[in-house]
């Protein structure tokens, strides 16, 4: 079960692939387990193969002319053959992308789409304390709903 919890963020140039700072954004999650889910920006074997060592299982869609071989990634292959022989077990796993879709949405609602600072020292903090709103805000909600069941 996902806690919708921001754990790890980045700020990258507008103009800039998402998939290079995965390695940033992994570092700062402990090693687990279960599922890591995440967009086809984020396919690569390195990527795949950086989510495996943290000890969880990537689901990162394919394109449509992604091939198995696993050319020294182990966790690609078993990535990439799931979604050609079980294509519909795949998405079930590969659906809870969906989740932090949703996260987005409920920042860019709360705290509109864009940063005000112009300097990136100021957009990083701007960004944490935003992320802190948010995740302060999961914490309430959480004990508001434990109380209420209590």
């Amino acid at each position: 079960m996902a806690s919708l919890t921001i754990v790890s963020l980045e700020i990258t140039k507008g103009t800039k692939g998402d998939s290079p700072i995965l390695e940033r954004l992994l570092k700062k999650i402990p090693n687990g387990r279960g599922y890591f889910c995440a967009d086809p920006a984020y396919l690569s074997r390195k990527n795949c193969k950086m989510v495996y060592e943290k000890g969880r299982r990537p689901y990162i869609k394919p394109k449509k002319n992604t091939q198995a071989k696993k050319k020294g990634c182990q966790a690609w292959r078993d990535m990439v053959t799931l979604y050609l022989e079980d294509k519909k077990s795949f998405m079930k796993r590969y659906h809870n992308r969906s989740k932090v879709e949703s996260v987005y949405s409920i920042l860019k609602t709360c705290f509109g789409n864009h940063l005000s600072s112009k300097k990136r020292r100021m957009q990083r903090r701007e960004l944490y304390l935003k992320a802190i709103a948010y995740n302060i805000g999961r914490v309430n909600l959480h004990t508001i709903k434990k109380t209420a069941h209590s």
